[in-house]
């Protein structure tokens, strides 16, 4: 199950030293930000404690920049390893890791941000923004309808949610990890194995199956013509990222489009440093695995991959009027930017929005940085775009990771409620 990562644009605030990382092994020396890292217990019975990872934006005002909780950034940072059982945070009921789903992941969530609030009330009050990547198309929306939940008791201090922003998000299995004409497009598979994709086993079937662990046989004879036509370095995260050779020098290029292939090997090597986990106040309790991607010993009820999120986005957009942003990286093969435009186009005649934006390119810098189109409609006498949709070209599942300058211009421009720029800096 994916992390969880908690983006945050704040300004100064006075932590206890325990917090402050005084340094980073091989970060540099003169770094003008503050950094910080610690726990918050979000059950106290159970012992289940979220580690998080906080970084401060460089900003001579940056109380008047909204909160951005990233699940799965930019300006502030705040890195949450979340569900429990999964990178640095922990249970001590052995129990919490069995039988984990979306409910309790957006329950703890919503414990965790009140409680880190608590602990920073400076913050309380400033916009807040959810964002994430891949599965956090389900963390993402449960946690800001949790949110929403909580601001309608009585009595409370409402947190300010003003938008979300998925990437690459699954949201509707029956549409969102078909990748048939993706492949086939892209000449990447036979027309044999489209066909069987779409008639023996589809992507939903097959993911399915293969969560419970109880592939069919249809869908074991499509994966066998998979694998041997697009080979074992194929990436399905990202078509264009090579095989990672060991020694190998940093491949990756913005420029290029090309991911680093060996980047989550080194990240994963740091971050189980003795050193590294001692500056970060991280693994105190010596946990007996070691942090890995996507990884613990948490047993997560994979029915869960079902549950369709997209009446849960039309609710935001309808009835709360939540801006939602959704962008894709169009080197994906997992949840293809194909389907996530498809849901994005539902998503807009279900709502009723008319374009606003035609779809069109969009910049960064110099050089294009994707594609976009905006959705709205009038409220109050002037137009208010409350979808947009957005390809990252070269961009791979996770569009952060490989393609942060985009992600940046992407993001800046969605909690400034603008559109990405449609020219370059020429």
């Amino acid at each position: 199950m994916a992390f969880l990562w908690l983006f945050i644009f704040l300004a100064s605030f006075f932590c206890t030293n325990a917090e402050l990382i005084s340094s980073l092994p091989g970060q540099p020396q003169n770094v003008t930000f503050k950094q910080y890292s610690d726990y918050i217990v979000t059950d106290d019975r159970h012992g289940r404690a979220l580690f998080y990872y906080f970084v401060e934006a460089h900003s001579k005002d940056a109380l008047s920049l909204p909160l951005t909780l990233w699940l799965n950034g930019v300006s502030n940072m705040l890195y949450v390893d979340s569900p429990v059982g999964v990178g640095f945070s922990y249970s001590n009921t052995t129990s919490d890791y069995n039988n984990w789903n979306d409910t309790m992941t957006a329950d703890e969530n919503l414990k965790f941000l009140l409680k880190w609030f608590e602990k920073f009330p400076e913050y309380r009050n400033l916009d807040l923004y959810l964002a994430g990547d891949s599965y956090a198309g389900h963390f993402v929306p449960q946690l800001a309808a949790v949110v929403l939940e909580y601001n309608r008791k009585p009595n409370v201090n409402p947190i300010k949610l003003k938008g979300i922003a998925l990437g690459n998000p699954l949201l509707d299995i029956v549409i969102s990890v078909d990748s048939a004409d993706y492949l086939w497009y892209h000449g990447a598979i036979s027309a044999e194995l489209r066909t069987m994709k779409k008639k023996l086993c589809n992507g939903t079937r097959f993911f399915l199956e293969y969560s419970q662990d109880k592939p069919s046989e249809d869908c074991k004879k499509m994966m066998a013509k998979m694998d041997e036509e697009l080979g074992v370095d194929f990436d399905t995260g990202d078509m264009l990222l090579p095989r990672c050779v060991s020694g190998q020098q940093d491949l990756g290029s913005e420029t290029t489009g090309i991911g680093d292939p060996c980047l989550a090997d080194r990240i994963i090597e740091y971050i189980n440093k003795p050193e590294v986990q001692k500056a970060l106040h991280a693994n105190t309790t010596g946990l007996p695995y070691l942090w890995d991607l996507c990884s613990g010993p948490i047993k997560y009820q994979m029915d869960n991959l079902a549950i369709n999120i997209m009446p849960t986005l039309s609710a935001f957009l309808k009835k709360d009027h939540i801006p939602i942003l959704l962008y894709s990286g169009d080197q994906d093969v997992k949840v293809p930017v194909t389907q996530t435009r498809k849901i994005a186009n539902m998503l807009a005649r279900h709502v009723k929005l008319t374009t606003l934006q035609e779809n069109g390119p969009w910049y960064n810098g110099y050089q294009v940085g994707g594609w976009s189109q905006a959705f709205g409609k009038l409220r109050k006498g002037k137009n208010v775009t409350y979808l947009t949709f957005a390809t990252v070209k070269g961009g791979a599942h996770m569009v952060p990771f490989t393609s942060p300058s985009q992600s940046l211009i992407l993001f800046k421009s969605f909690i400034n409620g603008s559109p990405p720029p449609t020219t370059s800096l020429n």
